[in-house]
């Protein structure tokens, strides 16, 4: 076997097979004893046939593929062996040149990761997000949270704006009742604007027990044709009516909610924890600004067998996890308004831009000598256990390869972000 490589643009490597007669011969003759289980030949039992009778019936090229097979793993095995230089990032394409009883040429176009010299990544400036938390933030966290204490308790009051209304309902269309035009019991929030036109508005007013036609046009772009654009009445009555109380903000609310004592106390601390969320947004942001600079700064054509791989890896996890909610992939791209076409253009493009990320901060780690030691690891699962109120041996012992793999992953991309801030100045 012969093999001559070529150094090609991009990273690829180019490798010229040459497999004389006898090498030949002889891998078919390995493809025949591994193949000819296979073949039902007349007059011979099932496997004992001779290699020349079964490519008389079946044809010359019976046993080319495994044959070929056979030389392309030899030949891709020598050639990892003899040219370190050579790190495929996906398998090579084989495309065959000659092939017949004599012997065959293909070629193998290897991908790896092209050579690339990174951007500047030491020196630099970048400017952190200013932090600013005042009254008006504070409020609003803490009617959030005066919010999420709230609850719905029934009302003899007339139905006001954010009420929450059970009610029958009965749809007419020219005197006619339509299809799914009736609901009994329905729950509605007054002001959500779930119902069309002003159907929620014409309810503010009633009492439980009042019965009104509402008078409504269906949108002229409705979903359903047969709808869209006509006038309907709909016969209502209201069942029930639940207002939503929201707490006062006072001593006993802070003491019976929060860790606080008082409503100062409890202000301080609300905006205490807003700062430290704004910081460490704030923190995240610089750490992408950073990341993002060298990235983009860095002249790379991510390799084309590496953004296939991740498109189509992307592509197959958003296909999972619409089949999970019950949604075809294919309806998705279209309620959102595209081709699949402009769907998987979009993907690629992001697919390309994770790909270089990956590649540039890869050869950033290796250049800086940036490692994580075992020592790194067990201090982190150890972290982990004191989190989860466990004790360490009995963490360790849920501790598999993957989330080894993920802690290892973060620790290192720490390092790297602390070397980044050590590095380069930050306002």
């Amino acid at each position: 076997m012969q093999f001559e490589i070529t150094k090609k643009e991009n990273g690829v490597f180019e490798a010229l097979i040459k497999v004389e007669k006898q090498e030949w011969e002889a891998s078919l003759n390995s493809a025949y004893e591994k193949e000819k289980g296979k073949y039902n030949v007349p007059g011979f039992r099932k496997g004992h046939a001779p290699r020349n009778v079964i490519e008389k019936t079946y044809g010359a090229g019976a046993f080319f593929n495994g044959a070929i097979d056979e030389v392309y793993y030899k030949a891709y095995t020598q050639i990892l062996k003899e040219h370190s230089e050579i790190k495929p990032v996906s398998a090579p394409d084989l495309n065959i040149k000659k092939l017949d009883e004599t012997g065959v040429e293909f070629i193998l176009s290897i991908p790896c990761v092209p050579e690339f010299t990174l951007a500047q990544y030491k020196g630099l400036t970048f400017t952190k997000q200013k932090i600013e938390v005042g009254e008006k933030e504070v409020k609003e966290a803490i009617d959030r949270e005066l919010m999420r204490s709230s609850r719905l308790v029934e009302t003899k009051k007339s139905v006001k704006n954010d009420d929450f209304v059970t009610l029958d309902f009965d749809g007419y269309i020219d005197g006619k009742q339509f299809d799914g035009g009736k609901a009994e019991n329905y729950q509605l929030k007054i002001g959500s604007h779930s119902f069309i036109d002003t159907f929620e508005d014409q309810l503010v007013g009633l009492n439980i027990g009042d019965k009104k036609d509402v008078e409504v046009t269906f949108p002229a772009d409705y979903h359903e044709k047969s709808l869209a654009g006509k006038p309907a009445v709909f016969k209502v009555e209201i069942k029930n009516i639940r207002e939503r109380v929201i707490p006062e903000l006072n001593e006993e609310f802070v003491s019976n909610s929060t860790e606080f004592n008082t409503v100062d106390e409890y202000k301080a601390g609300v905006k205490d924890r807003l700062i430290k969320e704004a910081n460490e947004r704030a923190d995240v942001e610089l750490d992408n600004d950073m990341l993002d600079k060298i990235i983009d700064d860095t002249v790379l054509t991510a390799p084309e067998a590496m953004v296939e791989e991740e498109t189509n890896r992307q592509i197959q996890g958003m296909t999972n996890q619409m089949k999970y909610q019950g949604i075809q992939l294919e309806d998705y791209v279209k309620y959102i308004g595209k081709t699949m076409d402009e769907f998987k253009a979009e993907v690629r493009t992001s697919s390309a831009r994770n790909v270089k990320a990956r590649l540039v901060l890869e050869k950033l780690i290796r250049d800086e000598n940036l490692d994580i030691t075992e020592a790194d690891i067990d201090k982190k699962v150890e972290e982990l256990a004191k989190s989860a109120n466990k004790p360490v041996e009995e963490y360790k012992k849920q501790v598999n390869n993957d989330l080894v793999n993920q802690i290892a992953n973060e620790l290192l991309m720490k390092k790297l972000l602390d070397f980044l801030h050590a590095n380069n100045t930050i306002k």
